[in-house]
């Protein structure tokens, strides 16, 4: 079967029962119960070369990586340990509202400063120096994002404090990610304050919300802990 722009496979039990799904697009993502589906995975006819990232609860991207890393470009980088973590309504935290913030979705007036912002947090995950600019297909996506309403930021005085996105969504949960700062509007609480008012608001649209996060990133797991995320599973992911 296929969805987005590429293939899902899927691994049943010998009733036809779906036990795990692969999708085979850009970003390889797992959702698997056993090892037996991961082997089954590993030896399906998959993308391979042209695969940004393989991401998915640890364990199978463990065992996935240790069978098909032949048929893989060479990762520019493994993260063995990226925390998930899940908010439901009621858990959110009860801080008193900042007046001096104002935080809304963005706009596309917005969107040079904010995909450049995006484009800073992403090459720092890689230690990348950062950008002078945004490539057309980073800044296109991020422009369908804002026209979405899927895109907020907070500013102070005119200033960008923070911002953040809903990427993917289901019936059960939408994804937050993008979750950054700019380094020179650090150490005020504008973070944990435009975070939580967001987290409060997408929370009347969705049932809760979830993300992930590398593990050593010490500062944004105690910001999502402050705002009454609850860790509730763990991910792996190989980059490339």
């Amino acid at each position: 079967m296929h969805a987005g722009t590429g293939p899902c496979y899927l691994s049943r039990d010998a009733g036809g029962l779906v036990r795990g799904v692969l999708y085979d697009g850009p970003n390889l993502v797992f959702a698997v119960r056993s090892a037996e589906d991961v082997d089954a995975f590993a030896a399906a006819p998959l993308g391979g070369r042209g695969t940004r990232m393989i991401v998915g609860p640890r364990l199978a991207v463990e065992r996935f990586w240790a069978k098909a890393r032949g048929r893989f470009n060479r990762p520019s980088a493994y993260r063995d340990s990226q925390p998930v973590y899940a908010l439901e309504p009621g858990r959110v935290s009860t801080a008193r509202p900042r007046t001096d913030l104002d935080i809304r979705p963005a706009t596309l007036d917005e969107l040079d400063e904010l995909a450049l912002q995006a484009a800073v947090m992403a090459a720092g995950e890689f230690g990348a120096p950062p950008p002078a600019r945004v490539d057309f297909g980073f800044r296109s996506r991020t422009a369908q994002t804002i026209t979405a309403g899927g895109f907020w930021r907070a500013r102070r005085a005119g200033k960008l404090v923070f911002q953040c996105y809903v990427g993917a969504t289901s019936p059960f949960t939408a994804q937050i990610q993008g979750v950054w700062s700019p380094p020179g509007a650090r150490g005020q609480g504008d973070a944990s304050a435009a975070f939580t008012a967001i987290c409060a608001t997408l929370l009347q649209t969705y049932p809760s919300l979830s993300l992930y996060v590398n593990g050593f990133n010490e500062r944004a797991i105690a910001l999502y802990e402050r705002t009454g995320f609850r860790r509730v599973s763990e991910f792996a992911s190989v980059i490339f």
